[in-house]
Formats: structure tokens, C-alpha cells, sequence
């Protein structure tokens, strides 16, 4: 696969988008030049001859009223050759494509619309004939069906997700058929998903119209989640953006479609946060439900291994243990409720069996009689337990897979008795939720949400497709077809949402969208507050700033700008917020102290010292205020005063290392280089040591941690005329004192 190659096609599309045709033709066409033979390459050169006639003409004068309307013609078909040649590119080139290329050719001209309506209807009128055989020739009839069918569903989805741009006629053909009674839902809920990685993947306004029918359309609550997911998913900045604006702005009128819009988004920082509760789960949750499993299964129950014993030595220690378990079992149904995803962790470990391997498997719905699973089927439909866990349990399609396939590898292994006990029903079951609640729109788009999720974490060429749940990508409702729409105004609640989930990248990724006005400041000085805590101070700065226009300087947003300014190291915003807050709270002492350290960064040491004296007669056991004091009495060339603070200061008990550097420098500024080499020293080792290094200071070590000092405290060497020289020096000096102890 040449990356440089797959480029040139994202780079011409680009310019097709800014409709320019000569600069596009101009990317595309050394492709299809050295590439003769591919399909639609003569479509490309017609549309070059036909550009190069225009241009012509138009130099000769000529005027022609059909010129806007050709050029616009030329742009719609290059955009789709170029679409169709990536696709014949990646078919030839990239491994996901190939694979699925293959796997589409084994059913070689079978994919008229005619062939698959055939198809597909007739699967399902032949499931109901075979009520009619009798028993013995029903078994072996039905799983030849299902043999014949499931293998043409797998090459109809692989070429739909390679397939070229469909035409109007196509779609809507599809779309009559996905929306037909007489089709199996499972069946259409695999072709939805086979086009939504088709429009993902190479973008196609038809394919795209047909997903918004059938979601606006379809009666199955299942199919209509799955079509909600794929058109969303697929909506694009600058492809089609008009078209998919007038496609989508029906529903996008409708309140219900924009609450279903802001769950989805919810449910998809969900899955992106699998892992971590995976983690919570082992940490918080597991650990207790295996200290207190000292249980025996017997025929009839369940008996505790030290029951009596303990009895004696702790009578209510059974009273305890199960108030513990049941508390854990309730915050793990508690997390599931809420969204997470609490199989993710143990299912991802069984997605190694050869079933998916192949891509359409990721997306069948549940069933037992695919025929991979055709060893296992009788197996677990004797097995009351299992049928009802695969029935009516909390899990997505292909962690149901997982699970079946694995009853497979350990069925012949599982005592007698156990096996016996499970035949019957009799093992305990946690109903997790309720059928009402398994059977809501917002359950069934959260199992395919998590199928979806698995298959892009977990396929084994996953990385060669878009991914909706890359960082970059997952955001769906910041993209800017959704500006001016009922969606925009959903923002807000989303940016709480991702807040109160401490979710900062995010975040600061959709505070550009959010529609300011005086109603968000609020939300934007908890906005600015989160990414402080993230150390993400230029975003919080900015959001700071908003909050204080919209709120008339509001002393939150002012505090926060003040504090992001400082540690983003734009001194004059900090001076001027801190300023103010000074001024409108002149006794509060944080104020007042931090708006003296920044006066002394920026060298105002007289309005520093002017403010610290002050602050040194209210509170004069602060060593807070006696080390910025002492740093300005030094930037004021009194450098004997700052030498009786520091010398206090670290001759109290709440010195700290930046007091040695500090006071270092004092000395360093007095001449006095013996004394500040020891103290530079002893700061150095210190240092090291809380990183917990171990091996003897090297010069290298020493030099890093000065440089980086000297640099951030580059404004007060320079008024003392400290030259890179004397620095380098200083280090060497120092690095012989922590060498020779």
C-alpha cells in the first residue's frame, strides 16, 4: 500500500470540494497516466479533454451560457471517478479491502438488485415452508438453508463495503428492499451496517440518502438504531455538504431525532471509555466477589467450605460479606445502567477464534443457527441456562459469539453435575435489566454501539478504516453541518456531560462550538476550570476569556483566566486580571499576593514591594510572602535584605527546595559563588532523589535540571548580567560538589 498514492486521492477530492477542477486534474491525473488500465480512467481523461476544450474557448472570447453548468457537471463526475478509483485502488492494495473483495467474488454477478431481493425474500418464505417437512428432514433442511444463505449475506455485505457509488436508482432499489415486511430483520440490519462502512470509507451521497430512509422509515426498532448509527456516523465536513444538509434537515426538525442524537453521542464517549471501566471493574468490583467465592455447588444448591468455623470465630462475618457482594453486584449494575460497558474487559479476550476473522461475522445479529456455530447449536439449546443467557442477557451480538464459541473449547470439560444442574435451570441468574428495558431504542443502540467498538479495537485490520471512535472523530455533533440546527443547541449539554466525566480533550474540542452567549458563562468558567485541572492552560484560558466578556468580569471567570494566564505565561493577561481582582478584593491576600508575583516577573519589582510590605505587616509568619518579598528585594538590587529572608527561610521548618534555589541565586548576585554552589547542590540532589534516582549525580542530570531553571528564571540572571559562560561554569562547579560528598 503507498501511502503517497492514497493521499493524492484525499488531496484531489479536497480540491474537487473547493471546486478546483484544473488543480484536481492536475493531482489525479499522473495516477491515471501511469495506471492505464484501471477502471475509470478514460472517465478521467474525457473530463481533462473536455476542461482543456473549455479553457480554450473561453481564451478565443467565446461565450457560452452552459459554462458554469459543464463545470459543475465536470466537478460531479470527476468527484466520483476519483471515489471510484480509491476504491479500485484499496481493493487492489490494502489489505481490509482485498480480504473483502475476495470474499464478495465468491458470489460472482449475484448482486443485481433483482438477485438480492430474490434472495433474501425467498430465505425467509422457505424458512416458513420448511414447518411443513417433517421433523427428521426439517433438521437437515434447515441447515443447508441457512448454510446457503448466511454465505450469500457475507459476499453481499463484503461488496457492499467495496462497492463503487451507487446511482439514485440503486439506492432507492435497496432502500425498497431493506424497508420490505417480507425481508428478514437480521438480514437488513447486515446491509445497513455493510453500507455504513462503505460511506465511512469513501463517501456516497446515495448510499448516505438511503440510510436516512430507512432510519426514518423502519418499523424494526432494531434496524432503526443501526441506521440511526450508520448515517450519523457517516455525516462528513465538506463532502456533499449541501446534500446532506437538505437529506438530514427533516429530522433534524424533529425534537425526538435530536435526543436520540445527543444519547448517541453520549453512548459513543461511553464505549471510548471501555477500558477504563474494565479497570474499575478489576480494581473496585472483581476483588470482592473473589474473596467472598468459597462456595461448593452441589445438586441442589450451594454450600460455603468453612461455614461452621466461622460461626465461632465471627458470627456476623455471612451478614457482611453478602451486604459486600451485593453492594459491588449493584454499583456493576448501576455502571451498565448509566452506559458502560462492563463486558468489554472479559470478551475482548475471546475475540481470537477463527470466526472473526472474517469482517461480516462482526456484524451479524445473534443467532444459533449460523453455521459456524453449527457444533455448538444442540449443545446449548439442551442447555436451558445457556439459552436463556443468550436470549435475555445484557450482551452485544458478538460478545454472544464470543461465548458460544467458547461453551465449544470447554463443554467436555464442566463436571456432570454441573452440566446436569445447568440442563435444568437451575443455576442463579442476576437479571441485570428488565425485558421492557433490553427491548428500548436506547438498549439496542447501545449493543451495537459495542459491537461496533469491539470491531474497530479489535479487528485485525482495523487500523486501515476510518474510525468514528478515534479521538479526532468521535465528536459527531461538533461537525459543522450540524451549525444552526436544532442539534448546535444540544451542545451545551453535551460539554456538561463530557465535564462532569472529566473528559478534557474532548472538551476542548467542542468549546469552539458552543454558541456563546450570556446564558453559558457558567458553564464555561467550569469549562475553563476542568482544563486548569488538566493542565491544559491556553484552552482554559480562552474559555476564562469568554466567561469574563459574557459575565461583566465575574470574579470565577477572572480568577480562573488570572491562574490559567500565569501558568500559560502570558504575564500581561495575568497582571490585568489580577489587577482587577486586587482591586475589587484588596484584602484578600491571595489576590494580593499573587498579583505582587506577577508584577515582579514582569519587573514592576516597586508596585511588587509596594504590595508585599504590606502584605509582610498583616501576615508576618507567612513564608509565602517573605520568599516573593525576597525575590523582589533581589530584582530591586537589595540583595543584602533578600539575603536575611532567605537566610530565615532556610533556617525555618517550612523550607523547600525552590528556597535553596532561590537563595542560591542571592548569593550567586552577591559574588558569593562557594555559597550558592553548595545550595545548588543541595537542590540538585534533592531533586534527583524525589524521582526516586538512585545512581550517583552525573554532570548531565545537574546540568538539566539548572538549565531548566536558568531558563524559566532567565529575566533576573539577565538583570544581573549573568553571561551563558558563568552559567555553564556554575554547573560544572556544582556537579564537582555533588560528585566529591
Amino acid at each position: 500500500m503507498d501511502k503517497n498514492e492514497l493521499r493524492q486521492f484525499s488531496v484531489a477530492l479536497r480540491l474537487v470540494e473547493g471546486k478546483d477542477l484544473g488543480a484536481a486534474l492536475d493531482i489525479i491525473l499522473p495516477y491515471v497516466e501511469s495506471h492505464p488500465y484501471v477502471p475509470y480512467s478514460e472517465d478521467v481523461k474525457d473530463i481533462k479533454e473536455n476542461f482543456r476544450l473549455m479553457l480554450h474557448y473561453m481564451e478565443l472570447g467565446v461565450e457560452d451560457d452552459m459554462r458554469e453548468s459543464m463545470y459543475n457537471d465536470m466537478l460531479d463526475k470527476l468527484k466520483g471517478g476519483i471515489r471510484n478509483l480509491r476504491s479500485d485502488y484499496r481493493r487492489r492494495n490494502v489489505d481490509f479491502y482485498k480480504d473483502a473483495y475476495s470474499r464478495a467474488s465468491v458470489k460472482t454477478n449475484s448482486f443485481s438488485e433483482k438477485a438480492i431481493r430474490m434472495q433474501m425474500e425467498d430465505f425467509v418464505s422457505d424458512l416458513a415452508m420448511l414447518q411443513l417437512e417433517s421433523v427428521e428432514k426439517r433438521d437437515k433442511m434447515a441447515d443447508e438453508l441457512y448454510l446457503s444463505h448466511y454465505s450469500f449475506m457475507q459476499a453481499l455485505f463484503c461488496h457492499i463495503v467495496v462497492s463503487e457509488l451507487w446511482t439514485e436508482e440503486q439506492a432507492s432499489a435497496i432502500g425498497d428492499i431493506i424497508l420490505s415486511p417480507t425481508v428478514d430483520s437480521g438480514d437488513a440490519q447486515v446491509v445497513v451496517s455493510a453500507m455504513m462502512l462503505s460511506v465511512m470509507n469513501n463517501f456516497d451521497i446515495n448510499k448516505f440518502r438511503v440510510l436516512v430512509r430507512i432510519y426514518s422509515e423502519a418499523k424494526d426498532e432494531a434496524l432503526k438504531q443501526k441506521a440511526l448509527i450508520a448515517w450519523t456516523l457517516s455525516v462528513t465536513d465538506g463532502v456533499d455538504s449541501a446534500l446532506q444538509l437538505q437529506i438530514m434537515s427533516p429530522l433534524l426538525s424533529r425534537d425526538d431525532v435530536v435526543r436520540d442524537l445527543l444519547d448517541l453521542q453520549k453512548q459513543m464517549v461511553f464505549c471510548m471509555n471501555a477500558e477504563n471501566d474494565n479497570d474499575i471493574i478489576q480494581r473496585d468490583i472483581m476483588p470482592t466477589l473473589v474473596k467472598n467465592s468459597n462456595l461448593t455447588s452441589y445438586r441442589l444448591g450451594i454450600e460455603d467450605n468453612d461455614q461452621e468455623l466461622r460461626d465461632i470465630l465471627d458470627p456476623e462475618a455471612d451478614d457482611r460479606s453478602m451486604e459486600e457482594v451485593e453492594n459491588k453486584f449493584q454499583k456493576m449494575i448501576e455502571m451498565q445502567k448509566s452506559g458502560a460497558d462492563i463486558y468489554f474487559g472479559g470478551f475482548s479476550q475471546m475475540k481470537r477464534f477463527s470466526f472473526f476473522y472474517s469482517l461480516p461475522n462482526w456484524f451479524f445479529p445473534f443467532s444459533l443457527n449460523h453455521p459456524e456455530l453449527h457444533r455448538v447449536k444442540d449443545s446449548l439449546k439442551r442447555n436451558r441456562f445457556l439459552t436463556n443467557l443468550m436470549a435475555t442477557g445484557p450482551f452485544c451480538d458478538s460478545d454472544k459469539y464470543s461465548f458460544a464459541l467458547a461453551v465449544v473449547s470447554v463443554i467436555d470439560k464442566i463436571p456432570s453435575d454441573m452440566i446436569e444442574m445447568m440442563n435444568h435451570g437451575e443455576m442463579p441468574k442476576q437479571q441485570f435489566m428488565s425485558d421492557e428495558e433490553m427491548a428500548t431504542p436506547a438498549y439496542l443502540r447501545r449493543r451495537a454501539l459495542q459491537d461496533l467498538y469491539r470491531f474497530y479495537r479489535l479487528y485485525r485490520w482495523h487500523n486501515q478504516i476510518y474510525n468514528p471512535f478515534d479521538t479526532d472523530n468521535v465528536l459527531f455533533m461538533a461537525c459543522s453541518l450540524f451549525d444552526n440546527t436544532a442539534v448546535s443547541e444540544k451542545r451545551v449539554e453535551l460539554g456538561n456531560f463530557l465535564l462532569s466525566r472529566r473528559e478534557a480533550i474532548l472538551l476542548s474540542k467542542l468549546m469552539p462550538k458552543l454558541q456563546f452567549d450570556g446564558s453559558v458563562a457558567g458553564y464555561l468558567v467550569k469549562g475553563g476550570y476542568y482544563l486548569e485541572m488538566s493542565r491544559d492552560f491556553v484552552e482554559a484560558k480562552e474559555c476564562f476569556m469568554k466567561a469574563a466578556y459574557f459575565s461583566g468580569d465575574d470574579i470565577r471567570a477572572l480568577r480562573g483566566m488570572a491562574k490559567a494566564a500565569f501558568h500559560s505565561n502570558d504575564l500581561k493577561m495575568a497582571e490585568n486580571a489580577y489587577r482587577k481582582l486586587y482591586t475589587l478584593e484588596p484584602d484578600n491576600k491571595s489576590y494580593a499576593l499573587h498579583y505582587a508575583i506577577v508584577c515582579s516577573k514582569m519587573g514592576d519589582f516597586e508596585q511588587a514591594a509596594k504590595i508585599l510590605y504590606e502584605l509582610d505587616y498583616k501576615y508576618p509568619e507567612s513564608a509565602n510572602v517573605k520568599r516573593v518579598l525576597a525575590w523582589t528585594l533581589m530584582g530591586e538590587n537589595k540583595l543584602e535584605q533578600a539575603a536575611k529572608i532567605y537566610a530565615k527561610l532556610l533556617d525555618s521548618d517550612t523550607v523547600g527546595d525552590m528556597d535553596l534555589l532561590n537563595a542560591g541565586y542571592c548569593k550567586w548576585f552577591m559574588k558569593d559563588i562557594s555559597g550558592a554552589t553548595t545550595l545548588f547542590a543541595e537542590y540538585c540532589e534533592n531533586l534527583l532523589k524525589s524521582r526516586k534516582d538512585s545512581s550517583a549525580p552525573d554532570y548531565l542530570s545537574i546540568s538539566n535540571i539548572l538549565d531548566e531553571d536558568f531558563i524559566n528564571d532567565g529575566a533576573m540572571l539577565n538583570c544581573f548580567g549573568i553571561t551563558a559562560v558563568e552559567m555553564i561554569l556554575i554547573k560544572r562547579i556544582t556537579y564537582k560538589l555533588t560528585r566529591d560528598k
